[in-house]
């Protein structure tokens, strides 16, 4: 009930629905509410609403914490969220951080530096990323593997390739398995510097080690890169092998292939695969004009029960 109202931004309404059910309030509501209040913007609100928490008699832990902190990065307000995890830092803190503590700053941080344009601010955040990775490590914490992917997927975003691929051997070296999503990062950096040769290596790398199969978020960079390099032939190959493995590239995937395809007289795709694609595409759009009219529907019925 709690995230119904913060949703339909009835703030006021929120604090007297609490107070009025203090004795039903724990921890946990709490939590899901400064969640509900950091997804929907209200930074300030969620750091109220953790700072009233003793009023309601409720005592915040790690969970609690790691949410309100999410929540100030979300909007940019790092010198608050790093504020809350000095206190939780302090010797005999009663919430010392855990790794996803450090993992939300760390992913923030590459968020942001992709956000802006100024080269100095892009240092600046994934310096700051590295920074809280290496004060991570030093607190005794083991980094897991959506804490390398948050900062691989920065740097090489970032062109910090480098450092990404330091950190990717320092997994191996350390027993923390890439993913799919890990390899990923590394297949679309290399796709758009143009070096799709290093990032075919890399899918073909993560399908030898078992460490995930390619997607179509890891076929679409490299058919994108070796078209205009214009190896279309190759690039043919991959859609079939794409398509074969049970993933529908996107439509305008398709279409540059087709073209290409035509426009450099190669063999055109098989017959079986174009309606197969064709039918793909079909049935993702039905799925998301299903989806739209529910979403609108569920904030009317929202707005309604408040006029109510």
């Amino acid at each position: 009930m709690a995230r119904v109202i913060v949703k339909s931004n009835r703030l006021p309404i929120l604090w007297r629905f609490l107070r009025s059910n203090e004795h039903l309030v724990t921890t946990s509501t709490v939590t899901a509410v400064i969640k509900a209040l950091g997804e929907q913007g209200f930074a300030e609100e969620a750091l109220a609403a953790f700072y009233r928490m003793k009023q309601l008699h409720c005592k915040a832990d790690v969970q609690c914490y790691n949410t309100v902190i999410a929540a100030l990065c979300r909007v940019g307000k790092f010198n608050k969220a790093r504020s809350l995890l000095e206190q939780m830092e302090l010797p005999g803190a009663r919430c010392p951080p855990d790794t996803y503590t450090y993992t939300i700053l760390i992913s923030f941080y590459c968020k942001r530096s992709m956000q802006t344009g100024c080269n100095k601010a892009i240092r600046r955040r994934i310096w700051e990323a590295n920074h809280m990775f290496r004060r991570m490590v030093f607190k005794g914490l083991v980094p897991d593997v959506v804490t390398y992917n948050c900062l691989i997927d920065g740097l090489c975003k970032t062109n910090r390739i480098g450092r990404a691929r330091e950190l990717f051997d320092d997994m191996l070296v350390k027993g923390c398995t890439p993913n799919r999503v890990t390899y990923n990062s590394f297949i679309r950096y290399y796709s758009v510097v143009n070096e799709v040769d290093k990032a075919i290596d890399m899918m073909r790398v993560m399908v030898e080690r078992e460490h995930g199969m390619p997607s179509s978020s890891s076929y679409t960079p490299v058919i994108h890169a070796l078209c205009e390099s214009r190896r279309i032939k190759e690039a043919r190959l991959f859609l079939l092998e794409m398509v074969n493995g049970g993933h529908i590239p996107r439509e305008f995937t398709h279409k540059l292939i087709l073209e290409a395809l035509i426009c450099t007289g190669e063999e055109p795709l098989p017959e079986e695969i174009h309606r197969k694609v064709e039918e793909g595409i079909l049935d993702r759009s039905r799925q998301v004009m299903q989806v739209k009219p529910l979403m609108q529907d569920s904030g009317i019925c929202s707005k309604i029960f408040f006029q109510e």
